[in-house]
């Protein structure tokens, strides 16, 4: 039955089909966890450890101590001291059967974890959220693929659950037109006095500076980012957007060749993107580097006085979504995708399940795609969602009895597929093909 939300937007629950049976393991299954001891580390080596399917866990870290403690969460986890950058990776990754990275930056370690992995022969999983080191990835497909590799990129929460998300939303559409992911910024607890940014952090402040590669006009292209977009949300209303680097905008194409539009942005108070935006000019200029602007973010913002007014609506913002604008049934029409729950652990927690529910996938047989891969392509929406709902707990939405993958839909006021355009600084420079 399809229920009505206030503003019209028909709203259309999705059955999700069982979880698979748990099935014992057919063989002995190592599994390398890379950054172990970090907070989505932690959070991958809980979740391994309590599937069947693999009977060691290897929790690997620079720091063999924390490693140590982190392998206490089940007698068959080890840690192991393990720097990547020095040490011996292929003696790390001897005999395993499959590796997960949640070790970042992956600009820094991404193409040095991936290429390891296909040289041992394990399947590989990781929650890379940087477009420069997935392009990079993807170039390995071939060789991932003649050594009987599954490496699934970008199985986090962004990229990874969003990617699922379009790829469902697309589905209500006879022809997907434009695909945009997006999710909240939010905060992290500051690392320890003198110690690094947090690896969140750096990154968020990579992809909000310089330029970063976006797909519109159906090829791929350089823009600057935290361009500010309005984004017609079925049973929401008008959505302000920033524009952020990620993932998405470039492995979507692939899957969807007709997009003219794929982009992912982030949703918050318009003066923290102000500030945010501050930070970014002075990094650009030249003035301050990344290091000390992943500072200035972590140390947060003083709200102005005459920041706007919150405006209550009659349904909180999405938080993880995605949003999809084409034609069905010969009219144009937006439709949304997003989570309602979500599991215990913030930020942690919504990463690294689903990164170890690619791996249990890849074990159980579900993911049989050979080669350098990425959620939407690889893996069914309907039995990953289905997966994950036993983790999410958390309500985001004001109603908690919304289903947990709530899929809305609406015609297009202006009768013309798309969203409002861009208001920011720089022109879009076009990509060779």
């Amino acid at each position: 039955m399809n229920v009505k939300s206030g503003s019209g937007a028909t709203t259309h629950p999705t059955p999700t089909p069982s979880p698979l049976p748990a099935t014992p393991p057919a063989r002995a299954r190592r599994v390398v966890v890379l950054g172990a001891a970090g907070a989505m580390g932690r959070a991958a080596v809980a979740s391994l450890a309590a599937m069947p399917e693999f009977t060691e866990i290897i929790a690997a870290d620079l720091d063999g101590a924390a490693a140590s403690r982190v392998a206490e969460v089940a007698p068959h986890v080890r840690g192991v001291a393990l720097n990547v950058l020095t040490d011996d990776l292929d003696a790390a990754l001897d005999g395993a059967w499959g590796v997960l990275s949640a070790l970042g930056p992956f600009t820094t370690f991404g193409e040095l974890t991936l290429t390891a992995a296909i040289a041992a022969g394990c399947h590989y999983v990781d929650i890379n959220d940087d477009w420069e080191p997935t392009l990079t990835a993807l170039e390995h497909s071939e060789a991932a693929a003649a050594a009987g590799v599954t490496a699934l990129i970008g199985m986090g929460a962004s990229p990874g659950v969003s990617n699922l998300l379009a790829a469902r939303a697309a589905r209500e559409l006879d022809e997907p037109r434009e695909l945009l992911t997006g999710w909240p910024i939010g905060t992290l607890d500051a690392p320890a006095p003198g110690g690094p940014p947090n690896a969140a952090t750096m990154h968020f402040i990579h992809q909000t500076t310089g330029t970063v590669r976006v797909h519109r006009d159906g090829e791929a292209r350089l823009v600057a980012p935290l361009q500010q977009r309005t984004v017609p949300y079925p049973g929401y209303g008008p959505l302000e957007a920033r524009l952020i680097g990620h993932p998405e905008p470039v492995t979507l194409p692939r899957t969807f060749p007709g997009l003219s539009v794929s982009e992912n942005l982030g949703i918050g108070p318009g003066w923290v993107f102000d500030a945010i935006r501050a930070v970014a000019a002075r990094v650009d200029s030249g003035e301050m580097t990344q290091e000390d602007a992943a500072r200035a973010v972590e140390a947060g913002f003083e709200k102005p006085a005459d920041a706007a007014p919150y405006v209550r609506r009659s349904r909180r913002a999405p938080g993880l979504w995605a949003w999809a604008s084409g034609l069905r049934a010969g009219i144009e029409t937006h439709v949304s995708a997003e989570l309602t729950r979500f599991p215990d652990g913030g930020m942690a927690g919504a990463t690294a399940i689903p990164a170890a529910l690619g791996l249990q996938l890849i074990a159980r047989g579900s993911v049989k795609a050979r080669g350098v891969v990425t959620p939407e392509e690889a893996v069914d929406p309907g039995e990953f969602f289905a997966l994950f709902e036993p983790f999410c707990v958390n309500p985001a939405l004001s109603d908690d009895a919304a289903p947990f993958l709530l899929v809305a839909s609406e015609p297009s006021a202006t009768g013309t597929a798309g969203t409002t355009p861009f208001l920011g600084r720089g022109e879009a420079e076009a990509l060779p093909q």
